[in-house]
């Protein structure tokens, strides 16, 4: 394709490949885009009485490119409508790569913030932050006077080419961004920019330091209060792991705390891994009209085996259903939205499966199996290690990863479990005690979705 690139030939290029991508994989319940790669959902956002999801998008291929952002609309958060590409790499700032960021609605008009990558011809790389917005919803103009941030902000202490993931926020009149970023002593660090009018930004604060054992860079923070209660959300890569913890090399966190707003610094009092299962990455949340926390994350993570680009399916990648947040006893807890669980399928939980969901108390052990004996995935409750897993040693289709211990399986301790299960055609997601746990991983089976129970 060359290395120019505009929102039109994106949208050229879809239009007229779409239609040579092999079904047999994509999912019915979870969002895909139209044809090639996706990675982070981007600004996910209400707007207009409809939910907004853009996302990290290489139309062009199966594996990770140049990025624009795709995006989609839905009244539900079930049912998506694709609409065209809203960010193409196409300004010097933004030349490879206009990398994840977030949306925000201010006067009627949805504004995005982002990342613009860029290698400078010695290979060094810069990334900056940018702004666009539009009246549309649909059609964006990015500003004139991007880049907004650049790495000279920033204090000596922080490494200025890894400054990226700009999640927007307002609070008390004033707009500010968390924003990624990586410490000298290789720690994962969020800085916060502030603004009062979205165009014009500064440096306030180093928002947080992570200590050794958190990661080295932590993508994709996420700040938001869930009943008085400060919550910051981050993508830790390499955070280390403990026990059945961060069995993944990059995981998703949530911090609750507090906030010393006079200092602007966060102040956590609990760390806990998202979700324990192997492809869930770079959540990001929003609010919708009701007030509720919603919360969508890539089903995948890096370095894992992508099956439908070695089948030359035409996509890969997927989104997890879309969840709503709450803290109860002072803890997360994930359940689907109503406007989405309402529709799901009812499953039997034996027999030949399609997609849907199903629930049932393991207190007393549960062992399923998805597939044919030669070829299938295997999730339940282990009573002797009260341990709700998921295993996918047993699939032909083998996806493997770069951790140097076996991650095939994936496992979150519980008592007396019940426990929500959705499946869809490449993808299982476990909703433990009302939401307590999650655990997301995708699987591809070469054989006949026949479910057993024992």
């Amino acid at each position: 394709m060359g290395d120019v690139w505009s929102i039109s030939k994106a949208n050229e290029f879809i239009a007229q490949h779409q239609g040579e991508v092999n079904p047999l994989y994509k999912p019915e319940l979870h969002f895909s885009a139209p044809i090639g790669w996706i990675n982070d959902p981007n600004g996910f956002v209400y707007f207009r009485g409809e939910y907004h999801l853009f996302y990290q998008h290489y139309p062009y291929g199966t594996h990770w490119g140049p990025m624009h952002w795709g995006h989609a609309k839905s009244k539900d958060l079930l049912h998506w409508e694709h609409l065209p590409v809203a960010l193409a790499p196409d300004q010097d700032y933004d030349k490879d790569g206009c990398f994840s960021g977030s949306a925000i609605v201010k006067d009627d008009k949805l504004w995005l913030m982002y990342t613009g990558h860029i290698v400078d011809p010695d290979g060094s790389v810069r990334q900056v932050q940018n702004m666009a917005y539009s009246t549309d919803g649909i059609h964006f103009e990015k500003l004139a006077s991007n880049p907004v941030a650049t790495g000279e902000i920033l204090p000596e202490e922080l490494v200025a080419s890894d400054f990226r993931d700009p999640k927007l926020f307002e609070k008390d009149g004033t707009y500010y961004a968390v924003v990624a970023a990586k410490h000298q002593d290789e720690i994962g660090t969020i800085v916060l920019l502030e603004s009062p009018d979205l165009m014009t930004w500064e440096f306030a604060s180093i928002f947080l330091k992570g200590e050794k054992h958190q990661g080295f860079m932590w993508e994709c923070p996420d700040y938001f209060e869930l009943d008085g209660t400060s919550c910051l959300v981050l993508s830790p890569m390499r955070y280390q792991k403990d026990g059945l913890d961060y069995a993944n090399i990059n995981s998703s966190v949530i911090m609750t705390g507090r906030v010393d707003w006079e200092k602007k610094v966060f102040q956590p009092d609990t760390v806990k891994e998202i979700d324990h299962g192997h492809d869930f990455y770079a959540p990001q949340t929003m609010e919708n009209a009701a007030g509720e926390r919603i919360m969508i994350a890539w089903m995948q993570t890096w370095g894992r085996t992508n099956i439908t680009d070695q089948l030359d399916h035409k996509w890969t990648c997927a989104m997890t259903l879309p969840r709503k947040l709450q803290l109860k006893d002072g803890a997360l807890v994930q359940t689907l939205p109503e406007s989405l669980s309402d529709q799901l399928p009812a499953l039997p939980q034996q027999g030949v499966v399609t997609v849907g969901t199903f629930q049932g108390d393991w207190t007393n052990g549960k062992v399923f199996r998805l597939g044919d004996e030669d070829d299938y995935i295997e999730f339940g409750y282990d009573v002797a290690t009260k341990e709700v897993y998921i295993d996918r040693s047993h699939l032909k289709q083998a996806i493997q990863g770069e951790e140097a211990w076996s991650a095939e399986r994936r496992a979150v301790q519980a008592e007396a479990p019940e426990v929500v299960v959705v499946l869809d055609k490449n993808s299982l997601e476990l909703f433990v005690n009302g939401g307590q746990d999650s655990l997301t991983s995708t699987y591809f089976l070469s054989g006949e979705r026949h479910l057993t129970a024992q």
